[in-house]
């Protein structure tokens, strides 16, 4: 499988130019929806993923955008939720010290831990009215807002469909759109959202200001290796949905690297099992003794699974990763390794890029300072979700901070 990765990864750097140059669309030079998204933003949007509390070092690094996640607004009854203004008290900072903020409408799974179902009548109105009551309370505070994140993600989207999370999303952007004022709307689109999504979100083209895009090649798989492929990914998506884009999530991780078998094989041990085989056979119970945020996860989300199934889940994709606590050896983009220069390099050279496109209307890095512990399965030696800053845990700067500070203040 190795081989066969390793070939596919060839065949797709050689035909990235070609696949650039066919999805190039001229259109965006004249297309007056950009404008007007640039327009509204005041330029290109320059912005950070979960930002930390130190706006002087997020403006010193000409970073003048955050994008957070804003909290259910309503509950069940349609009254506004206690905590609400507390999100807004949280962001004042951010804005006393003139730096914008793109806001996050939760999930359709977020609305239904509150006992808001959007595939029911009462559910779907009590939505709407959130999203009315949001678009006029958030004038002058907010100056974009991104319906639902990556729906087509499970760990997003689930118990809902992705036709369900389409049909949500274009409800909340009809409440919107005609009370949008100068803020710009749009959805964003992560994993098989890229595939799905779009198709069905055409019913809802008149009332999109803009697609975000969630981009992280080179990290959670073992074909692309080019930075090239970002920019070919981003002419595809303009290409397809013919809107202004936003690249809402990308980065590159600074730490990393596979585990050796003998490694291996401990961490099996330490769950009770001599191989990946043997857990396959008992697959149940080698789940029973995984970390707890990673087994709540499985459980909830594959639980109806075979055990074949289920095996073939947690040994061959994502999970993988975070049981070894490792990065594939196979994940990484030619000239950019997962250590403090390659993150940094990798900022480098591809904002430049990234600016040059005249349908992006802005790049949002994920994100500002590495996590003591992995957000998926909760273990703090794992790599995959803990080594994405461009400050370390104490809040000093990385070399990525300084290359970032760089590529946005160049013309």
């Amino acid at each position: 499988m190795n081989v066969l990765f390793r070939v596919l990864a060839v065949i797709l750097v050689v035909i990235t130019p070609l696949v650039s140059f066919f999805a190039l669309d001229p259109t965006a030079y004249r297309d007056k929806n950009v404008k007007e998204v640039m327009q509204k933003a005041g330029g290109f949007m320059a912005g950070l993923c979960h930002p930390g509390e130190d706006c002087d070092a997020i403006k010193g690094a000409n970073i003048g955008w955050i994008r957070e996640d804003l909290f259910v607004p309503l509950d069940a009854n349609g009254n506004v939720n206690w905590f609400y203004p507390y999100w807004k008290e949280m962001m004042q900072p951010y804005l006393d010290n003139g730096i914008k903020i793109y806001a996050i409408f939760p999930n359709p799974e977020d609305f239904l831990a509150w006992g808001i179902d959007f595939r029911t009548p009462e559910g779907e109105a009590i939505i709407r009215k959130a999203a009315r009551f949001l678009i006029e309370d958030l004038q002058g505070f907010v100056g974009a807002i991104q319906v639902a994140n990556e729906q087509g993600v499970d760990r997003f989207t689930l118990p809902f469909t992705v036709e369900e999370s389409a049909a949500f999303i274009g409800a909340v952007l009809e409440e919107m759109y005609p009370r949008r004022g100068d803020i710009v709307i749009g959805y964003n689109l992560g994993g098989l959202g890229f595939i799905k999504l779009p198709p069905l979100m055409k019913a809802y083209d008149d009332v999109v200001d803009f697609v975000g895009v969630d981009l992280y090649l080179g990290s959670f798989d073992p074909i692309t290796k080019s930075i090239d492929q970002y920019v070919a990914a981003l002419r595809a998506v303009r290409r397809w949905t013919k809107k202004p884009l936003i690249l809402a999530e990308f980065g590159s991780m600074s730490g990393g690297a596979p585990k050796s078998k003998s490694e291996k094989q401990e961490i099996l041990h330490s769950y009770g099992f001599d191989s990946e085989k043997a857990a396959r056979k008992d697959i149940n119970t080698f789940i029973g003794n995984l970390p707890p945020r990673l087994r709540e996860e499985i459980e909830e989300h594959y639980g109806d699974l075979t055990d074949k199934e289920k095996g073939d889940l947690i040994f061959n994709g994502e999970y993988a990763n975070h049981i070894y606590q490792e990065l594939n050896e196979s994940y990484y983009l030619y000239g950019y390794p997962h250590t403090p220069e390659g993150q940094a390099k990798f900022y480098r050279d591809l904002i430049p890029k990234l600016k040059k496109l005249k349908f992006l209307c802005g790049a949002f890095i994920y994100m500002w300072n590495d996590s003591d512990y992995c957000y998926v399965c909760g273990q703090v030696d794992c790599p995959v979700e803990t080594r994405w800053g461009l400050v370390d845990l104490n809040g000093e700067p990385k070399l990525s901070y300084y290359a970032v500070r760089d590529a946005f203040a160049a013309e």
